[in-house]
């Protein structure tokens, strides 16, 4: 009896959704670009357009007064694009295009669209006059690679993809695949592999994504997706409120995906570890002539220096994506990389938040359909929904010229100058409207030193003909050069800039550094030994800062001290010391040399230290150190001074050993010093107030003496 309940309510379920479905199909205004049946016509000889348009059988609505152009109605039957043709074949006709339809920008019906921060920002509105996409079998097939999708989910249903190949329900492999009823898609390492359901009960996770790259729009009911009307097809693969999966189970979603004809997957996951399989299904990708988008990942990495997959796999059709925020900022979360990510796309930056995402879900047994998420995830689905609704448009373009001028058309956006390679954040509008230009991917090596050297350069749309080929603006020496990469030279004592090529695009970042060789005046000596070092450099731009590690792992920028530093050294030992340059242009460059600090092979030593140990004064010693290595190493009159000590010093050390009463001198002796390096101003104050006492007491002593040999002598006493 609970089996057949629940199979009525399946059904019921079913009914409803696709009766909700029809319905949302219906409220979908769809965007005319132009008026049935007319024309716009500016004709060379004015004379003769009366004559031009009896001859096409078209008649004249308005022949206008300020501009020499005619408004045209078609004859009955004839399209606009058959008397465009007819029209631009004409000898006397200047130019005709069709009376296209001009309107405000278009906002959807959807209740929660007021909420929805994330699509103003990318001009999403603007777009949606050029197009709000569609769900014809020849539009653009996205598969979201993730936790699956709530297929039930009224702002959705309309949108998913359904298999072509399969009869619902039926229990059969109707297409030969390998699964049964894989209606929506598939799901790999679950229990039944055609179901795709998501079981993410933490937050719906790939129903989420799904809602921003394609929620049905303008259907009056909650939100709407980037692409109004996308085709989404669900390929599970992460299990569970963890979103856990398998490799293995990506891989065969990848292979889903392909056979089954999409064109671009989302990818709203991360992989830690470099996997070279992933890497052979993302060439898959790539000769199928299809676009994956990547997730940069969550934790704040620089992803030049870590690594984060499928984002970090150099291909010309993965788009990598970081998270920007409600105020176009670099959230906290999100991963970031000037040689690696691509693009930022909203991305929100609080869960649960105004400021996060808001999007479709399936949650509490499905009383809960909308809520806010932030993170890298929630960004890629902008940038997966505008590449869908860009290609529908433009079907000719490849998956690289759609990367190309998705790329090409950011916001530029401060927080994304130095961590994103295209520096901005997505522009919907734009990218509809964009152009194919010369774009760059990537550049082998990204990063060179002072003296230059060979780069390959990879992108799309440069040309078969060697043009112009820049860093900063300054033209390069070319080795070889074809439509899509060109080897190029990087001339002797460059700086950073940007590299274009024929100067077009955003071009791509190249990080010149400078080179620094550190070499110790004399590399050995016995205890206490001092060090002189000398830092030579190279570079194209200014040094500003300089840095040194003494051998502790610990970098200092000691006042006075550039490319010259000296150390003593008061125990034997082999000491690692680094000097840290930082150029202008904030890049960082280390070296380091050796300093062998040997025992002396007979008495020896500092004498202080000497005196210091296991007294007192032992943990100051320290002090009268940082005064050495601050106030008399940094010129050359304390550096006499300390290798004169230094040269008395072993033969006192040696006595204070022998005879105590001479370690209690030196104490005694050492005590003001220190006193004097510790509290300067304290011991000058006593040492006035001394002198003041001692002054008065030796005038009062010089008064008495006076007095004293003032008194008259008495002859008589």
């Amino acid at each position: 009896m609970k089996q057949f309940a629940k199979l009525l309510l399946i059904l019921l379920m079913i009914c409803v959704i696709a009766t909700e479905a029809s319905s949302i199909a219906d409220r979908i205004t769809p965007v005319l670009h132009y008026k049935p049946g007319e024309l716009i016509v500016r004709f060379k000889d004015q004379a003769l357009a009366s004559k031009n348009i009896t001859a096409s059988k078209s008649s004249l609505l308005k022949k206008f007064k300020h501009f020499p152009l005619h408004h045209i109605k078609l004859p009955l039957g004839l399209t606009v694009q058959d008397a465009l043709a007819s029209y631009r074949k004409d000898p006397n006709v200047l130019y005709a295009e069709p009376n296209y339809i001009v309107r405000k920008a278009q906002v959807p019906g959807d209740t929660e669209f007021s909420r929805q921060w994330s699509l103003p920002i990318i001009s999403a509105p603007a777009a949606w006059d050029v197009s709000v996409g569609s769900r014809e079998k020849s539009s653009v097939l996205v598969a979201v690679l993730d936790t699956g999708i709530a297929y039930y989910h009224p702002d959705l249903a309309a949108n998913l993809w359904i298999n072509p190949g399969e009869i619902c329900g039926d229990g059969l492999d109707n297409d030969g695949n390998g699964i049964i009823d894989d209606c929506y898609g598939a799901n790999f390492g679950g229990f039944t592999l055609g179901d795709p359901w998501d079981d993410d009960t933490a937050d719906s996770h790939g129903t989420h994504v799904s809602g921003i790259i394609g929620a049905v729009g303008n259907n009056e009911l909650g939100i709407t997706g980037v692409n109004w009307a996308a085709r989404i097809m669900a390929v599970k693969f992460l299990h569970g409120p963890e979103g856990m999966g398998e490799l293995a189970d990506a891989l065969r979603g990848v292979e889903y995906a392909l056979a089954n004809g999409a064109k671009i997957i989302n990818m709203s996951f991360e992989v830690d570890e470099d996997s070279q399989s992933l890497r052979d299904a993302a060439r898959a990708v790539e000769n199928a002539g299809a676009l994956m988008i990547s997730a940069a990942g969550n934790t704040g990495k620089n992803l030049d220096i870590y690594r984060v997959y499928p984002a970090s796999i150099k291909s010309s059709n993965n788009i990598a994506v970081a998270a920007s925020s409600f105020t176009d900022g670099l959230p906290y979360y999100s991963d970031y990389g000037r040689h690696t990510v691509d693009i930022a796309a909203p991305g929100g930056s609080t869960t649960g938040s105004a400021n996060a995402i808001l999007s479709t879900v399936w949650l509490n047994s499905g009383t809960t359909l909308y809520r806010t998420t932030a993170g890298t995830s929630m960004a890629v689905p902008h940038v997966t929904g505008a590449a869908a609704l860009l290609w529908n448009i433009y079907p000719s373009l490849t998956a690289v010229q759609v990367k190309a001028r998705i790329l090409n058309s950011v916001d530029r956006v401060p927080a994304f100058t130095e961590t994103t390679i295209s520096g901005g954040r997505l522009n919907l509008e734009k990218a509809l409207k964009s152009q194919d230009i010369s774009t760059i991917f990537d550049v082998y090596p990204f990063q060179l030193n002072w003296n230059g050297g060979t780069v390959t350069v990879k992108g799309v749309n440069f040309g078969i003909t060697p043009s112009s080929i820049t860093l900063g603006g300054i033209r390069l020496p070319v080795s070889s050069w074809n439509d899509t990469e060109i080897s190029a030279q990087i001339p002797q004592n460059s700086s950073n800039g940007i590299i274009q090529v024929n100067g077009q695009g955003s071009g791509f970042p190249i990080t010149v550094l400078p080179t620094v060789k550190l070499t110790p005046s004399t590399a050995s000596g016995t205890a206490p030994f001092t060090a002189e070092f000398n830092a030579e450099v190279l570079s194209g731009v200014p040094i500003i800062k300089y840095e040194w590690d003494t051998g502790d792992n610990v970098f200092k920028e000691y006042q006075g001290i550039t490319s010259n530093f000296s150390h003593t050294f008061d125990a034997a030992g082999a000491y690692n010391v680094n000097v840290r340059i930082t150029d202008s242009n904030g890049n960082t460059v280390t070296s380091s040399a050796t300093a062998t600090v040997s025992t002396p092979s007979s008495g020896g030593g500092c004498f202080i230290a000497t005196a210091a140990y296991g007294s007192y004064l032992h943990p100051k010693v320290q002090i009268l150190r940082n005064f050495r290595d601050k106030s008399l190493l940094t010129n050359r009159p304390g550096r006499a001074c300390v290798r004169f000590y230094y040269q008395l010093s072993p033969p006192v050390a040696h006595l204070i050993v022998k005879y105590e009463f001479l370690r209690v001198i030196s104490r005694w002796a050492i005590t003001p010093l220190v006193l004097l390096i510790q509290y300067p101003f304290m011991t000058l104050a006593l040492f006035i107030l001394f002198s003041i006492c001692w002054s008065v007491f030796l005038s009062q002593r010089t008064n008495a003496c006076s007095d004293s040999a003032a008194i008259p002598y008495d002859s008589n006493n």
